[in-house]
């Protein structure tokens, strides 16, 4: 979308708002944006012009800017069903395609955010990620990095990428696209996917944060 990236909660038949919404806003003809007021129908359009009847949207139960705290594009996620990292059990994880930064939010939260009220929101965390370079001499252990892009950088670079920072271009992502996606496997580990590097990654636990805060998980 033009300025949100959002997670819906899919029913049958459901309309999501677009052209005219945009994430909790109004989508105005020229792109413009403005908070929602009044009723909150949507014509039926059957063709360009002609409509029949209205219809009232579903919102997201999440949702992120194209901003600095943001992204450029959803890469979708899944609910950890896994058995490997009890701390992310129920959590939906979820990140930026070009950006390679990483969310969870509780799917009990989301559940409860599909509830007709474009105000309502499920709060997502972001999440570092520790990793452990093999190519780093001396070795120094595992890092928490504040996304996956200097972690693909990296594997970029060791496995003979020629551009000086990634490929690719995006808004946000300036140093190149991290072209993030995630998988689970029958058991529900879950895999992050990064195409820029070539690499598949399982996460394999939750190390410890920097401080203190108990907003945030951090990877590995």
């Amino acid at each position: 979308m033009r300025t949100w990236e959002t997670v819906v909660i899919i029913h049958k038949a459901a309309n999501y708002g677009y052209s005219q919404r945009e994430g909790t806003e109004v989508l105005l003809p020229d792109n413009t944006r403005q908070t929602l007021s009044g009723s909150d129908e949507l014509p039926v359009y059957v063709t360009d012009t002609a409509t029949h009847g209205t219809v009232i949207p579903n919102y997201p139960v999440l949702q992120y800017g194209h901003t600095a705290s943001g992204g450029d594009a959803i890469a979708g996620g899944f609910v950890y069903r896994g058995k490997t990292v009890p701390q992310l059990q129920g959590k939906y994880v979820f990140g930026d395609i070009s950006t390679g930064r990483v969310w969870y939010a509780d799917f009990k939260e989301m559940l409860a955010a599909d509830d007709g009220d474009p105000r309502t929101l499920a709060e997502s965390h972001e999440a570092g990620i520790w990793w452990d370079d093999p190519a780093d001499a001396p070795d120094r252990g595992s890092q928490l990095y504040p996304s996956m892009a200097p972690i693909v950088k990296a594997a970029y670079h060791v496995r003979g990428g020629r551009h000086p920072e990634l490929p690719g271009r995006s808004t946000l992502a300036s140093s190149g696209r991290v072209d993030l996606r995630f998988a689970v496997d029958r058991s529900g580990e879950l895999y992050v996917l990064s195409k820029s590097d070539g690499m598949i990654r399982i996460v394999t636990g939750v190390g410890p944060p920097l401080t203190a805060s108990r907003d945030h998980q951090h990877a590995r």
